[in-house]
């Protein structure tokens, strides 16, 4: 008996303290809940701003500055002298040969500045001048490529060659004046006439021909050296350049070692050495 009245009480004890408990843990919740809004609401209303970290400049790195020290510590390469090369080709006259010939020079890296090619006095012979720059060691790379072609004959080198060049020029002139409105029709005869004398006496310098007059335009031939002809358009240059033609180098070596336009050698001393002086003892008495 006395036993279950303690069995009892012990549940009403159990009942009493999870009633308790739950009490407090709900209350605690209301808490947790009211202080949790009042924080979402006070950081709404109070929004953090979040500092930059300061920023160390730590400057290039290891590599980046190895790298800069190779760069600027390398010595550049020497550049490769460029030559002026003059080529001349003999070859058949057949379609395609100057298209394979230039193809060679451009694969190689070569600015051909001037190129002439016609027919020989021989049937069937044409005849190619190439003036052109670049090193030599490539040039002589180039000068076996193009005498393995089959349709070249042979291939010539004019570069450290006495030669006698030559090239020609068409070049067409403005001899008019013209007037303060730019109409060059309406300028004064006089004028031209003077222009036209000024350039006649530029030509003559040159040795060239005036070889059309119109009556604003005047068409002056010459036939000289590059370099001539390059100033002699420098000169013409004031009068009005409309149009200019040039033909290109044309070479040809000179005919033998010493020509009549050439400055004559000394011809050497001769000197007596001592084996080739005269006995004395052979000599009559004197």
């Amino acid at each position: 008996m006395i036993g279950r009245v303690l069995a009892r009480t012990a549940l009403i004890g159990r009942s009493t303290v999870r009633g308790t408990s739950r009490t407090v843990s709900n209350a605690a919740a209301g808490k947790v809940n009211a202080s949790a809004t009042t924080a979402m609401e006070y950081k709404q209303q109070h929004p953090r701003q979040l500092r930059r970290l300061p920023r160390v400049d730590s400057g290039p790195s290891a590599a980046e500055q190895a790298v800069s020290n190779i760069l600027y510590n390398t010595p550049t390469a020497p550049k490769m002298q460029t030559e002026r090369h003059i080529l001349d080709c003999l070859a058949q006259d057949e379609p395609g040969v100057l298209s394979r010939v230039t193809g060679i020079m451009a694969a190689r890296g070569f600015n051909i500045d001037t190129l002439v090619a016609s027919k020989t006095e021989v049937p069937g012979l044409s005849r190619m001048t190439l003036v052109l720059k670049g090193p030599a060691i490539v040039m002589e790379q180039a000068k076996k490529q193009l005498e393995d072609l089959v349709p070249i004959w042979a291939v010539l080198d004019y570069s450290h060659t006495q030669i006698i060049e030559r090239e020609s020029l068409l070049v067409k002139v403005s001899i008019a004046k013209p007037s303060a409105d730019g109409d060059a029709a309406a300028s004064d005869f006089m004028d031209s006439q003077e222009r036209l004398r000024a350039l006649r006496q530029l030509a003559d310098l040159f040795k060239g021909q005036v070889l059309d007059v119109g009556p604003s335009t005047a068409v002056v031939s010459l036939n000289a050296k590059s370099d001539r002809i390059d100033a002699f358009l420098k000169l013409a240059r004031p009068f009005g350049i409309l149009e200019a033609v040039r033909s290109g180098l044309m070479a040809m070596p000179r005919s033998g070692s010493a020509t009549m336009f050439e400055s004559e050698q000394s011809a050497p001393q001769a000197t007596i050495t001592h084996d080739e002086a005269p006995d004395l003892s052979n000599l009559p008495p004197s």
